[in-house]
Order: C-alpha cells, then structure tokens, then sequence
C-alpha cells in the first residue's frame, strides 16, 4: 500500500504539530499527513504521556518560557539569539491571540526576584529568571483537542497507531517513509520529529543513513516532592525556579527545573523502563510541589553515547523499583537506608504518586550524582 503527500511529519508532539499548522497558515492547499505510535488527543488515556497526537506535551505542565536561557542555548549553533527571541515572542502571540490562552505571566514581582536572586547570590547560587506563563494540564489539554480538530477539518491526515521503521531514500533525498505494517507513506517534504521517547530510534535512523550526529549533555536526578509551603513565595513571584549550584566535590553543576507548585509527579512509560515527571493544573490544587533536580553530565571519549548512559541508569532503577518508580525520604538517603512503607507513613510529605516502590536511589543512581544530591 503506498499514499503520496506534499508533507509527511513523523511525530505529533509539539514540533511537528507547530509545523503543521504553520505550514497550514502559509501554504494554502498543501497535502499534509501526520504519522505517530500514539493514539488521536480524543482517544488518549492518561496513561499515555509519552505519544499520541500532542506528544509529551499533552500531559505536561503547560510551562511557556519566552526567555532564550538553559535549553534554549542548545539552538544557538543554528539559530542566531536574536533571531530566536523573535520565535518565542511570536510562539506567545500564537497562544495569545490564536488559541485566546489566558495565563499569568511571570515574574510578578520584580522587586521580590531581585532579593531572591541577591539571596541565593550570597550563598553561592544562581537563580535564573526567565518570561513565562503558567497554561496548566487542564487548559493546555483543551487546546491541544482543538488544534487537533482543526487539523481535521483542513484535510490533514492523521495516520496515527502507526509506527514508522525506516526512511525512504532515492539519490541522497528522503521521499518517505516505511511504516511497521509495510505501508510506504511518500512526500514531497519529510520532517522527522519523534521526540524524546524516539530518540533512539531517530539515531539508529540516522546511523542507517550515513547522517551525521553528536551526542549533546544528559540529565541525570531525581525529582523531589515537597509541601507547597516550602517553596510558596518563589513560586508566586516566578513560578518555576531554576538554582544553579556547583558541587564541592566533583565540581558538577545541579540545578533545579521542571518546577511544579501545588503540583502532581507522574509517571512517564518508555519501552522497557519508566520515569517520572511532574505537573500542575490551572488552579494549582495540590497540597504539594515538586520539581527536577537534576547534575548534568558531559561525557567524552571513548564513551559518549549519552543516550545509552542515561537509558541504562533508567532501566536499573525500574528494575530495582519492580516497574515502578523508586521512592525514598531525604532522611532515608542520608542515613544511607532505604525507605520503607513505615518509614514513609511517618513522614510529613503524603506522596501524590501511589504507584511507587520504597526503596533506596543509591543503588540505582552512580554513587558520583548520590553525592552531588547530598551536597
């Protein structure tokens, strides 16, 4: 079976569904087609966070930064700053003035942040501040079902359930790609956008096809629940608080992101391990916040497969955890215990995630980021 489009995008998350309806604003009458493994927005469950037509974003936060800091920066060798600054301002007017998103924008107070970036200063920490609004899960999850209804009913197929293996090349150009069941979807234009949950796969691709590629830094952390109250005044001043701090003794960088006040942890299903991750409605209802924390790791020669390295900490650990996420008190961690349902019940913080192992971090994660945790 073969279909022929003007434009094939693979992955429905959130690049490849901006470059859809940007090449629908622009280009009137184009033939476009959307392949993904997940499921339509209107048939997703929330067990399914990582893929369906909206990608990981489906379920997030519904953070927006319009500031060119920290992930940002990874661009810059292809996109001049300036330049950039102008896409995150035009992305605001998009959600703005096209999708009527009504958000509070952060930071509120600039007075309050000064002190807070001048206190943390003063202790050897720096705290980023960056533009950005608060959609939540909620309202985010409503626009994300109409842009996907508006997709249909301009023509674009949705072929979704369908997993793409391989990239169609004739004399040096992709003109389409193989679909699992045998399918040849062609195109004019082919634009890959897996996603993290791809990652791999969009590497082993583009071993494949003599593409050539490096591996950027990984992330390697934990992700730390707390009672709201802890962190209530840098959340009502800046919403999502980035520390940067430089470990004593390996000289690391961690810093914090992935900020949820009143929020809720998650859990993120990939192919043969499981993650966590966080979110916060519109209202912030949770009686908890959580947050990233996370020492970046650079690795060079002879190993620097970073994606490898961080799926081969993710798989430990869900072994360990039975399939599930490990959870320890910090209490727990610094008497070099593990935690358990007792030890738990006792402690202060009621988890939001129930579907969980009490356990000890420090048999999975490299002793090297248990100690830049501690410090």
């Amino acid at each position: 079976m073969e279909r022929k489009y003007d434009v094939v995008i693979v992955g429905a998350g959130p690049a490849g569904v901006f470059a859809c309806y940007e090449l629908l604003k622009k280009h009137t009458g184009l033939k476009i087609a959307i392949v993904d493994m997940g499921n339509s927005f209107s048939k997703r469950m929330p067990s399914e966070v990582m893929s369906g037509f909206g990608g990981a974003g489906t379920y997030s936060d519904g953070k927006l930064h319009f500031t060119p800091k920290l992930s940002h920066e990874r661009t810059f060798h292809i996109i001049d700053p300036e330049e950039y600054q102008k896409i995150l301002d035009y992305i605001d007017t998009i959600f703005t003035d096209e999708f009527k998103v009504k958000a509070v924008e952060y930071p509120r107070n600039k007075d309050e942040v000064q002190l807070m970036v001048d206190e943390a200063e003063r202790k050897g920490i720096e705290l980023i501040v960056r533009r950005a609004k608060h959609v939540g899960t909620n309202v985010l999850r409503e626009v994300i079902g109409r842009i996907e209804k508006n997709f249909i009913k301009r023509g674009v197929d949705l072929i979704m359930n369908t997993k793409v293996v391989d990239l169609l090349v004739e004399k040096g150009r992709g003109v389409g790609v193989l679909t699992e069941e045998g399918e040849r979807i062609l195109g004019d234009k082919i634009l890959l956008s897996p996603g993290r949950v791809s990652a791999k796969w969009l590497q082993e691709l583009a071993e494949k096809q003599g593409i050539k590629y490096q591996y950027d830094m990984v992330e390697v952390g934990v992700r730390v629940e707390i009672p709201a109250s802890v962190m209530r005044r840098y959340a009502e001043a800046l919403y999502e608080i980035v520390f940067k701090i430089r470990t004593v003794t390996y000289d690391d960088i961690m810093r914090t992101f992935c900020t949820c006040p009143n929020g809720f942890v998650t859990v993120e299903k990939y192919r043969g391990f499981v993650c966590v991750n966080g979110h916060s409605y519109s209202d912030n209802q949770g009686v908890n916040s959580n947050f990233a924390f996370v020492a970046e790791v650079h690795l060079t020669e002879p190993v620097e497969n970073s994606i490898a390295y961080a799926e081969s900490i993710a798989q430990v650990t869900s072994t360990i955890g039975g399939g599930k996420p490990i959870l320890q008190r910090l209490a727990d961690l610094r008497r070099n215990r593990r935690s358990t349902k007792t030890r738990l019940a006792n402690s202060l913080v009621r988890p939001s995630l129930s579907e969980v192992t009490p356990g000890d971090i420090a048999m999975a994660l490299p002793h090297r980021i248990v100690v830049d945790i501690l410090e």
